[in-house]
Formats: C-alpha cells, sequence, structure tokens
C-alpha cells in the first residue's frame, strides 16, 4: 500500500480515472451516435485527464514500482492520439475501434493498477479480501457477464512481440488452418509494443482486428485481452507457436463436451509439463506434416491435468467471469498460469490437455533471455507461494511420469476404475492414471488421502473423495475412510522409507485393493553412489534416516501380493568408475554390480 501521507492522492487519482472510464463509454456512444461535437469535448477531457494522473502519479511510483502504469498511461494517450487521428480523417469506424478494443480497456486496467498496487499490495489480509471478493468482479468481461449471447463463438487472440519472421509464421499458420466463419470465430492481432515491423505487418494483412500497445507492459497487457472478446471462449496463441489442420475445432469440441472444462491446450513440442509430443521437434514443416494424418477429434486422448501451460490455449470466459483470469501480481508473466490453474481446479473446473490435436512450439522465444537474466523464474515461484501457501513446483505439480509408466493398462477389464493416491501433492498422477484408464475405454473415479493439510483444498474439488490426516493416523484412515470401495490402481506419492510403518502400510493398502488392482510406489536406493558418498563424508543425506533394502522390501511385498515387479530409476554418475576403485576395487566394477550404485530410487508394481 502507499505511503499514508499518499493515501488522499491515491483516491484521487481512482476517481480520475472512474470518472475517464465512464466518461471513454460515452464517447464511443456520442460517436456513434453522431455527437461529434460532444465527442471532441470529451477527447480533450480524457487527454487532458490521462496528463493529469501521469503528472500525479509520481510520488506514488517507488510503490507501483511493478503496476505499470507509466506504461499504460503512454498507451492511453497513443490511444488517443489515434482516435483524433482516424476522426480527422474521416475513418469513423477506426476511431470507433480504437474507443472500445484500446481506450476503455486501457483505463480499466489503468484504474486497477492504481487500486490493487497503491490501495491492496503487500498488505496480506487486504489481498485475501480482494482476491476472494473483488479480483473476479473487478475483471469481468463485460460483453458476457450480463446474460447477453456473445457475437461469437470463439476470439482468436495472436499476440506478438517483436520476431517479425516468427509472427508471419505464425499468423500465416493461423489463417490457413483455421476456418473462421464455419466456427463464428474472429481474429484479433496484438503489437505488443514491437519495434520490427510486427505492427505494420498485422495492419498489412487486411484481416482481423488490430490492437498496438506503444509501450510494452510485460504480464500486464495479458490482463486485458479476455476484456475485449465478445465471445464464448477466448483463445490465446503466442507468436511462438504454429497452428496445424483441424486445431480449433478440434478444441473445441472438447470445450464443448463438458461446461466444467474451464481451458484446453494442444499438444506442442518443446514444451514441460509432459505436454510434449515425441515427433521431430527441430523441423517444424515435419511436425505441421505429421498432424495432417494425426489430427482427429478423440475424447480418449483429452487428459485431465492438474494444470496447464497455454502457448496455445482456450478459455472459456464464463470460467474466467467467476475465478478471474492472469493475475498481475505476476508482473513478470512467469506463473501467471500455474496461479490461474489453482483457482480453477479448486472452484472444481477441468483443465484439458486435448492430445488428439499437435501443434509446433519454438519454445520461450521471447522470455527466454529475460528468464536468465531477471530470475523472473525465482520471483514468480516466490509470488505464487507468498499468495497461495504452498509451492508451485511442490509434489504433484505435475504427474510422475516413470510412476506411471510402471502401470499395464489393457482393455481386457470393464466397469468403472477407482484409483487412490495417497501423498500425491496437488493430485496430478492420479489424473493421469485416470487419464490412461479413459484411453483403454474406461472412465475412473479418482480418491485421495494425504497427510499434506495444504495440498487438501487442490484434491477435494477434483476427487469423488479426500481425506487429510497425519502421518500416524494414515493406516487407520484407510480403513476407515471411502467405505465399500475397492481400487483398481493405487500410487503412493511419497517414498516408502518416508512412512512411519512402511510394511503396515503396503499391508493397508492390499487390503482395499479389488482383484487384479495394481499398485506403485518408490523407494530410496540405499546402494546409490551419491547416497553412500555422502555417509562415507560424514554428512547427513537429504533423504530420510531409514533406508530399505530392496531384498527386504520385495520379500515383504511378496507375502501381501500375487506379484512384485521392481524397476531401478538410473541416474549416471560422473566419476562412478573411480569412485567404486577408490572404495570397493578394480573387481567390483566386473562384478556387475556397479550399476546398482546408479539407481536413485526404485519403483515397484505390485499386483493383488
Amino acid at each position: 500500500m502507499v505511503n499514508e501521507n499518499h493515501g488522499e492522492l491515491l483516491e484521487q487519482i481512482l476517481a480520475l480515472l472512474d470518472t475517464a472510464c465512464g466518461a471513454s463509454l460515452e464517447l464511443l456512444e456520442r460517436h456513434t451516435g453522431g455527437g461529434r461535437e460532444e465527442a471532441g469535448r470529451l477527447l480533450e477531457d480524457l487527454s487532458a485527464v490521462t496528463g493529469a494522473v501521469r503528472k500525479a502519479q509520481e510520488p506514488l511510483l517507488p510503490q507501483l514500482e511493478h503496476a505499470y502504469t507509466t506504461e499504460m498511461l503512454e498507451n492511453t494517450a497513443d490511444a488517443l492520439e489515434r482516435i483524433g487521428s482516424a476522426i480527422r480523417s474521416g475513418d469513423s469506424e477506426r476511431a470507433a475501434f480504437h474507443m472500445e478494443f484500446q481506450l476503455f480497456p486501457y483505463l480499466r486496467q489503468l484504474r486497477e493498477a492504481f487500486y490493487y498496487w497503491g490501495a491492496v499490495y503487500p498488505d496480506k489480509e487486504r489481498m485475501d479480501r480482494y482476491y476472494r471478493e473483488e479480483f473476479a468482479r473487478n475483471y469481468q468481461n463485460y460483453y458476457t457477464s450480463g446474460g447477453n449471447p456473445p457475437q461469437y463463438r470463439a476470439t482468436v487472440v495472436v499476440v506478438a512481440y517483436n520476431h517479425l519472421e516468427m509472427t508471419k509464421q505464425c499468423v500465416e499458420s493461423v489463417l490457413e488452418h483455421t476456418d473462421f466463419e464455419a466456427l463464428n470465430a474472429q481474429l484479433i492481432l496484438v503489437d505488443h509494443g514491437s519495434t520490427d515491423g510486427v505492427g505494420e505487418y498485422f495492419e498489412g494483412l487486411g484481416v482481423g482486428r488490430v490492437i498496438h500497445y506503444k509501450a510494452n507492459m510485460r504480464g500486464t497487457m495479458f490482463c486485458v485481452l479476455p476484456q475485449i472478446c465478445d465471445s464464448e471462449y477466448y483463445v490465446h496463441v503466442a507468436n511462438d507457436t504454429v497452428a496445424t489442420k483441424d486445431w480449433l475445432d478440434i478444441m473445441l469440441r472438447c470445450a464443448d463436451s463438458d461446461a466444467n472444462i474451464a481451458a484446453v491446450v494442444p499438444a506442442t513440442c518443446n514444451m514441460s509439463n509432459y505436454q510434449q509430443v515425441n515427433v521431430p521437434v527441430s523441423d517444424c514443416g515435419a511436425l505441421v506434416k505429421l498432424a495432417e494424418k494425426h489430427n482427429r477429434s478423440n475424447p480418449r486422448l483429452w487428459s485431465d491435468r492438474a494444470r496447464v501451460l497455454p502457448a496455445i490455449g482456450l478459455f472459456r470466459l464464463q470460467a474466467l467471469n467467476e475465478i478471474g483470469f492472469w493475475d498481475p501480481l505476476f508482473y513478470t508473466f512467469d506463473f501467471m498460469d500455474d496461479d490461474f490453474s489453482l483457482r480453477a481446479r479448486r472452484r472444481g473446473y477441468r483443465q484439458v490437455l486435448c492430445e488428439d490435436v499437435m501443434c509446433y512450439h519454438r519454445g520461450s522465444a521471447t522470455v527466454k533471455a529475460v528468464q536468465g537474466k531477471e530470475d523472473t523464474l525465482g520471483q514468480g515461484r516466490r509470488l505464487f507461494l507468498q499468495k497461495h501457501g504452498v509451492d508451485p513446483w511442490g509434489d504433484g505439480f505435475c504427474y510422475d511420469f516413470q510412476g506411471v509408466q510402471q502401470y499395464q493398462f489393457t482393455s481386457a477389464q470393464t466397469g468403472r476404475a477407482n484409483i487412490l493416491g495417497i501423498d500425491c501433492g496437488f493430485g496430478d498422477t492420479a489424473m493421469q492414471i485416470r487419464n490412461w484408464f479413459r484411453r483403454m475405454g474406461r472412465e475412473g473415479s479418482v480418491y485421495h488421502a494425504t497427510t499434506q493439510a495444504c495440498y487438501l483444498p487442490d484434491l477435494e474439488p477434483q476427487s469423488e473423495g479426500a481425506v487429510c490426516v497425519p502421518p500416524a493416523g494414515l493406516l487407520s484412515a484407510l480403513g476407515d475412510s471411502f467405505p465399500n470401495v475397492q481400487f483398481d490402481a493405487v500410487f503412493l506419492g511419497r517414498g516408502l522409507e518416508g512412512c512411519p510403518d512402511p510394511y503396515g502400510l503396503l499391508e493397508a493398502i492390499a487390503r482395499r485393493m479389488a482383484p487384479g488392482g495394481q499398485l506403485v510406489f518408490f523407494f530410496a536406493n540405499p546402494y546409490f553412489a551419491v547416497r553412500l558418498s555422502q555417509m562415507l563424508q560424514f554428512s547427513i543425506p537429504d533423504s530420510p534416516a531409514r533406508l530399505l533394502r530392496p531384498e527386504q522390501v520385495k520379500e515383504e511385498a511378496a507375502k501381501l501380493f500375487a506379484s512384485v515387479d521392481f524397476s531401478g530409476a538410473i541416474q549416471p554418475i560422473q566419476g562412478l568408475d573411480e569412485f567404486v576403485v577408490r572404495h570397493y576395487g578394480k573387481e567390483f566394477l566386473k562384478s556387475g554390480q556397479k550399476k546398482r550404485l546408479e539407481v536413485e530410487k526404485y519403483y515397484v508394481r505390485c499386483v493383488k
């Protein structure tokens, strides 16, 4: 919050901007209604307000460091100039466009920036109240919030900041592979302060609507975009992507299948969060050609995820009106998507990866250099933890790839599958297990038992049932919770060695499993060379003190399950041969036991 001495100044600025927002709407009304004289006076008044706010904000600038109000004021002034120029040239339609899609959204965002960074941040109590009561309301899409039917089914927004040739390839792919008329979709091209001809390229295309930001506002700009979409869906397309055959049609089919879906993304290359496709990522043309055959709507390939990363992303505006979109707190842009995903899943919305459509993604073409220079990832992660009290890269933020690979799914079994996740953090692994059952033609129900209370708000809305118990009460909870449910798949998301009674836990799980059900768990290898090296140096390993011998784990698991299979997670270690010779001798290298030293942890698959 601003210094108390500046409180009155902030109130005056907010009052000015409230008046300016209303005046901008009146300007549009007067202009389209033929009231040229009144419109001219309003235009002059708005220019005066912009200048007054620019001067008045100077004492507040230290608090507004990340608000980008100076850049917003520059963009507002530029919009006013464009309006005046269009009016003088007799282009009434162009002037109205700048009023509706630039001036009013700019002023609205400017007002919110002064309010949030000046009157709310960083007071924890006020921030909590703001996010609970004001955030979504203040960012609502006015076109759809009043209950009026939207004009379009989807608004495709391509955003570019420089990288002209890359932007051309992106836009050309969207125009080639999108039937805007058949899908009842519109195109908006956004030049976010480019200096290399992107804006001129957009204008020269003669398609869609073109919006110019004179000054780059980084992540704050993305807060505005959903507000200018008179449509059911907002579709974000970054300029480092390439669209492919039927991309939008397939994503819309997915979103239309369930009103509870808030976000849909395609599979792409060069993407984290296990959204990547295994194709020739260095050759865009090869992927586009492959997508011509691959892209076919297939609901079995719609994978629910705890979070999605939207290089290309489709968002339901009704959901955005309820929960809000990007939060300007994440001013560098990093972790805006994680924050949205958390709010979406805590409201019970689904987020879906459409693996039946693949698109090309170069990967962080615009932001990569900034991430390295300014540590924007680290800063965004700290802001997320500050806001939510949980690490965005904590347990289960994306699924355990090696763990899921242990399951053997077949299409032979039928009926609804019951899945239990134990200490699975955010819960993405259990979701992915359900996705695999879906691919086999079986729907699934997910349940969770956790000893980590911080994750319960994320698990409850996405589960048939979720319980939180202290570690010592986990065994009894497995006996008492979810009565009359037998589980077809169970995943233990923490190392078995970290459980108070590891073999008692296996026994409790076995009692809840259906015949043929599969349990997958992992545990730290006590003979891992890095761990042994730490012990030899008399340092305490990061892993828990209890270390389980693989032979004993196999023996105890075999008492409870019909079959037990081990798989080692190998981690190549530089200098391992020298370590072995120094501590075990040359003969050990020939014994075949060296490989055991490279196993960081073992995954175990047990079948009831």
